[in-house]
């Protein structure tokens, strides 16, 4: 998997002009002086002959002179002379020819043109995925992470970065090399088919920017980013963002709750982090079975070893700790914390 390095149209058009400018200039280079070529055998040859047929016969010689295949008749003096100076700019036309096209086909350019295009193909194709917006340090360890919690979510990373791009790809990210504030490069990362997009960028007036242009683009993707200090959190919020992170605060309170709260905040902090116990959502609506049942009768602590904390409805209202009598309606989403592998357990109930 390559990086796709983001260019405008006009870059693009200028770049495949230069292959094609390139094979140009030695093709008509080669029609040049094979069409000189004949013309001057055809005026040296016997004036006695139809003039096609002295075209004809110098297009030929001209042609055997230039490939080397040797089929010539006998010359005049003012032929073999001619011929001698085909022969130096056949021969250089023909190698100047030969060069230019072993150069597109193993220089590496009809190489890159090609990677670009699966890779166009690739980001076109894509949809539901996560828009990753930078990846530093933050930004790497959001992607491991989403990558833990749903293996099969594709991840789009956006940095202007080269290192960081290569960082990327290595770790086995879609990577797009550009600047994310651009509108052109956050299209071709498919921001308005994303399921949601992540900004690392670690300057405040960026990530603002970003989130307005994403939010033009997909007013229903989620928009998650991080801000350097809490009185952007309200800016962030204003331009799109449905959650705005502030790192210092949140490392703050866990450091907090560990001391104060250490056995609550550890079972939290492996939950997510990934350990015997994990928090999930489980959308409704992705999982029909479910609708209509009480969870009473879907009985989660035994077909699932798992257990429902919250309901949120399709309005937004949350009821924690829901009673056994509940049922789950068409648009609720449950967040349940359960042992690895009870969501596969949930999502064969949720199939009915």
């Amino acid at each position: 998997m390559s990086v796709y390095q983001f260019h405008t149209d006009h870059e693009r058009q200028e770049m495949v002009g230069a292959l094609l400018r390139r094979f140009g200039r030695a093709m008509v280079f080669l029609v040049v002086t094979v069409v000189v070529g004949a013309v001057g055998f055809a005026v040296l040859a016997d004036r006695g002959d139809p003039i096609g047929e002295r075209a004809l016969d110098g297009l030929w010689d001209t042609l055997n002179v230039v490939s080397t295949v040797g089929a010539l008749p006998e010359f005049t003096d003012a032929q073999r002379i001619w011929a001698m100076c085909v022969i130096v700019f056949g021969l250089g036309a023909v190698l100047y020819g030969f060069g230019s096209m072993q150069a597109l086909l193993h220089g590496g350019e009809i190489n890159q043109w090609m990677e670009r295009r699966k890779m166009e193909k690739t980001l076109e194709s894509t949809r539901g995925h996560l828009v990753l917006c930078g990846y530093g340090e933050v930004g790497r360890a959001v992607g491991r992470t989403a990558r833990a919690i749903e293996p099969r979510i594709s991840v789009v990373v956006v940095d202007r970065d080269e290192r960081a791009a290569s960082r990327a790809e290595a770790d086995g990210f879609l990577v797009i090399l550009g600047d994310c504030a651009e509108e052109g490069v956050l299209a071709r990362a498919g921001a308005e088919r994303a399921r949601g997009v992540i900004a690392t960028l670690d300057r405040d007036e960026a990530n603002v920017y970003l989130c307005l242009t994403v939010r033009e683009m997909n007013r229903h993707a989620r928009i998650v980013t991080r801000a350097s200090r809490d009185e952007v959190r309200g800016v962030l919020r204003r331009a799109g963002a449905d959650r705005v992170i502030v790192p210092g605060e949140l490392a703050a309170l866990q450091l907090s709750h560990l001391m104060l709260r250490p056995k609550a905040t550890e079972f939290v902090a492996a939950a997510i982090g990934g350990g015997e116990y994990e928090f999930v959502e489980v959308p409704a609506k992705e999982h029909p079975g479910l609708v209509g049942k009480s969870l009473r009768e879907l009985n989660f602590p035994n077909a699932a070893d798992a257990l429902v904390v919250s309901i949120v409805s399709e309005g937004g209202q949350q009821v924690f700790n829901p009673s056994a009598d509940r049922e789950v309606g068409g648009g609720d989403t449950l967040v349940v914390v359960c042992k690895v592998g009870g969501l596969a357990r949930i999502e064969a109930m949720g199939r009915g």
